[in-house]
């Protein structure tokens, strides 16, 4: 695979509120938008991700999955003689630069497909280019508003407050009555998440919510909150922030005295909470995989990845690119052809199909995933499965 950061074709942009437009780019010859009949030897598919910068721990573990999958493909012949190429692109942590590798995909047709950014504003700003120019993007997280905005866009992670009833049904069967809520507003998904689904969870399993705070996107100091949620003495505090943040405001509260039930999020896996170590002990959150799920797709993929990757048990990054990767491959597959148009029509029939992958059994409402789910937690030293997915 290779990772570029440069020499990207320079287009005509329009910056507006909502999104990045992109106007129209010249265009030259190749296997993306041919409208060919047939598979050529090589379909090539652009990746945009974060690999480094303050989201860098999906991106390389989102890359890593994406790896495995090509890599089975190819192998497998999946596609008969063809073969797919990823072009992976470092957006780190710009939109400007995810929407000028977006217009060079759109603008060169040797590229069939985008792998889509994590970030929700990276992806806000893909959409609208990949949509109005009738390029598949396939995302992973990129859980917020304006991201699926047409036919050409489609996302390979449920949105947390699907699955978000395991953190409900665990409190309830611990008898808690009150919860803070502690999120991160800079962040779309986590601000829906701490506005919208923690007080919809309240009414639903029987406790309140006593108080709610906002912090902003790059914030590491917790110290005020933390002793503000440890006075109260709630049962239960919800910890809605990105990865790196997780052990300080976890580590934060501890040292504040606090000793009730921590929920989290996915942003808690990929060994976010190391740091916090044994502090972090008990800590819960809902998420779309655990590597210890029994299905047997979900074992097929951990074995695979310990296999590649020197025995590393695999977080949920990973485990969802390696089925977007995937989902790619069968729309590829569905439409015989390496055509733009004819790929999102394929992707629209594996998407009403379905198919289990590495996070187990998935169906799309729409061309947004679902799975159900499952509630891992952190033992002190690594992650464990404390519910399990339901068959």
């Amino acid at each position: 695979m290779k990772m570029r950061t440069g020499n990207r074709v320079r287009c005509a942009l329009v910056v507006g509120t909502a999104a990045v437009l992109a106007t129209a780019c010249a265009t030259s010859s190749g296997t993306g938008g041919s409208g060919g009949e047939g598979l050529p030897g090589t379909v090539k598919i652009m990746s945009i991700k974060e690999m480094t910068g303050p989201v860098a721990f999906a991106g390389t573990h989102s890359t890593r999955g994406i790896d495995l999958a090509v890599e089975q493909i190819n192998q497998r012949k999946f596609l008969g003689d063809t073969k797919l190429e990823i072009d992976l692109h470092d957006s780190a942590a710009s939109v400007q630069e995810a929407a000028s590798f977006a217009t060079q995909a759109v603008s060169d047709q040797s590229y069939s497909a985008i792998l889509g950014p994590a970030a929700s504003s990276q992806a806000a700003a893909v959409s609208p280019i990949a949509d109005k120019a009738k390029i598949p993007v396939i995302y992973t997280q990129a859980g917020s508003d304006g991201v699926l905005v047409g036919d050409y866009t489609y996302r390979v992670t449920a949105p947390a407050s699907s699955y978000f009833h395991h953190a409900g049904e665990y409190l309830k069967s611990k008898g808690a009555k009150t919860a803070a809520v502690l999120y991160n507003s800079g962040n779309p998904t986590l601000a829906e998440l701490g506005q919208e689904t923690v007080p919809q969870l309240a009414k639903k399993y029987g406790f309140t919510v006593s108080s709610s705070d906002g912090v902003q996107l790059t914030a590491q100091d917790f110290t005020n909150a933390g002793a503000k949620i440890a006075r109260a003495k709630p049962d239960a505090v919800f910890v809605l922030l990105q990865g790196p943040q997780n052990p300080a405001a976890i580590t934060q509260l501890k040292q504040n005295g606090y000793s009730g039930e921590i929920v989290g999020m996915t942003s808690m896996g990929a060994g976010n909470l190391k740091p916090a170590g044994q502090q972090a002990k008990g800590t819960v959150w809902p998420s779309d995989f655990s590597p210890h799920a029994e299905v047997p797709s979900v074992q097929e993929f951990v074995k695979a990845y310990q296999a590649k990757y020197n025995g590393e048990l695999p977080n949920n990054y990973a485990a969802e690119a390696y089925d977007a990767a995937w989902f790619l491959a069968r729309g590829i597959k569905e439409a015989g052809s390496a055509d733009r148009t004819a790929i999102q029509q394929g992707l629209a029939t594996v998407a009403k199909q379905g198919f289990e992958g590495a996070e187990g059994k998935l169906r799309f409402e729409g061309n947004d995933l679902r799975v159900e789910g499952v509630l891992a937690g952190w033992d002190g030293s690594g992650e464990i499965l404390v519910s399990r997915e339901a068959s």
